[in-house]
C-alpha cells in the first residue's frame, strides 16, 4: 500500500523492520511461489471446492492454474461483507460528480482527449479532439495503461514512460443482458454454475490458446434480487450471464475478434450449461443484448478487450508484471 512497486526485497525489509523474524514467516505462508490451484489441492480433496475457492482468481482476469496462491485473501476479504449500492453502482459515480460540483468543478462529458500535453518534462493539460487546449497543474488518467504505452494519447507520454512491463492480458468476457421468467429454483445474487470439474482446466487451457471453452463456467447475475435468496423475484427479472472468454491478441487488436459462428456455439453451450443445473429461463419479448470482446475493445482503447488490465500471472506479477506508480 505504501510503494507503488514494490519488489520482494523491498517488502520482505519492511516487514522484517515492523514485525521482526516473525513477520516473515507470515509472509511465506501468503504461498506468492505457489499456484492458487496447487495451494487449493492441500486444502480441499473435493475438487469442486476446488472449482469454487479457484474461482476468486477470476476476479482479477486470471487462471487459478497460473495466479499466485496469495489470492486466496480474496475469499477472506468477501467473507468480511461485500457491500451493495442502493440504486446501481452508476449512483456511486453520481455521488462523485455531485460532491466535486459543489467544490467548484466542472464536467464535460463526451469530449474525447486526443493527447496530454507536455513541459519540461511535465504534464500540464489535455489537447481534445476539437482542438480545444485545457491546461492542468495535474491530469488524472483513467484510462487503461497501455493506452498510454501504446501511445494514444501523444508520443511525448509514450517517450517519458519508456518500455511497458511485460505481461499478458487478462481474461475478456461474453456477457447477455435479457430479461426473463427464471424456474427451477431460486437465484441468489449471483450464482456461479461451473462446468464439471474434469473439464475446468480445459477451460482455461482453451482461453489462453485465444479459444472459447467447450464447456464454460457461466456467472449469472439476477439484479432484481438481493444478496440472500430470499423470496420470489419479479415474473421478468434482469439478467446478466457472463462467460469467460480470451482477450483480443495485441497483434490484431483492431480485428474482427471472435466469429458469430464461434459465439453462437458459445451462447448455445451456455444455455446447455444452465439447463443441465436445473435452471429454467423463460425469455422475455426482447432478444438478449450481446456484449463480446471486440465491443469491450472499442469501449476501452488499448485493452484489445482485457476486463482486469493485466494477468496475475505467477509470483512476478505483483511486483515487476504492473504498471509504476511514478515515471521519471
Amino acid at each position: 500500500m505504501q510503494s507503488s512497486r514494490p519488489t520482494p526485497g523491498s517488502l520482505a525489509w519492511q516487514v522484517l523492520r515492523q514485525q521482526g523474524p516473525a513477520g516473515l514467516r507470515q509472509l511465506l505462508r501468503i504461498s506468492p511461489f505457489t499456484t492458487l490451484w496447487q495451494e487449493l489441492g492441500r486444502y480441499f480433496h473435493d475438487p469442486r471446492l476446488q472449482q469454487l475457492f479457484g474461482r476468486y482468481a477470476t476476479y482479477c482476469g486470471s487462471s487459478p492454474f497460473e495466479a499466485p496462491a496469495t489470492l486466496m485473501l480474496v475469499a477472506h476479504v468477501e467473507r468480511e461483507a461485500v457491500w451493495q449500492v442502493e440504486g446501481g453502482m452508476d449512483r456511486l459515480a453520481q455521488a462523485l460528480a455531485a460532491a466535486a460540483q459543489q467544490h467548484g468543478a466542472r464536467f464535460n462529458y463526451g469530449c474525447e482527449a486526443r493527447q496530454l500535453l507536455m513541459d519540461r518534462e511535465r504534464v500540464c493539460g489535455v489537447e481534445l479532439q476539437d482542438g480545444r487546449r485545457l491546461d492542468a497543474d495535474a491530469v488524472l488518467f483513467n484510462g487503461d495503461a497501455q493506452a498510454l504505452f501504446a501511445g494514444l494519447l501523444g508520443r511525448p507520454v509514450q517517450q517519458a514512460l519508456g518500455r511497458p512491463p511485460r505481461a499478458g492480458r487478462s481474461l475478456s468476457a461474453l456477457t447477455w443482458h435479457c430479461q426473463a421468467e427464471a424456474g427451477g429454483f431460486e437465484l441468489s445474487h449471483h450464482n456461479v454454475f461451473f462446468s464439471r470439474p474434469a473439464a475446468y482446466r480445459a477451460e482455461f487451457e482453451a482461453i489462453a490458446r485465444g479459444r472459447l471453452p467447450e464447456e464454460p463456467t457461466v456467472y449469472v447475475c439476477a439484479q432484481d434480487r438481493e444478496g440472500q435468496i430470499s423470496g420470489r423475484a419479479p415474473q421478468a427479472e434482469r439478467l446478466m450471464c457472463l462467460v469467460n472468454a480470451p482477450a483480443m491478441d495485441p497483434a490484431r487488436a483492431e480485428g474482427p475478434g471472435l466469429t458469430e459462428q464461434e459465439i453462437a456455439q458459445c451462447e448455445e453451450r451456455m444455455w446447455t450449461q444452465l439447463n443441465r443445473a436445473g435452471l429454467r429461463l423463460k425469455p422475455g419479448p426482447h432478444r438478449p443484448v450481446l456484449t463480446c470482446p471486440q465491443d469491450f475493445a472499442r469501449m476501452f482503447p488499448a485493452t484489445g478487450g482485457a476486463l482486469y488490465g493485466p494477468a496475475s500471472q505467477g509470483w512476478r506479477a505483483s511486483f515487476y508484471s504492473r504498471p509504476d506508480g511514478r515515471t521519471k
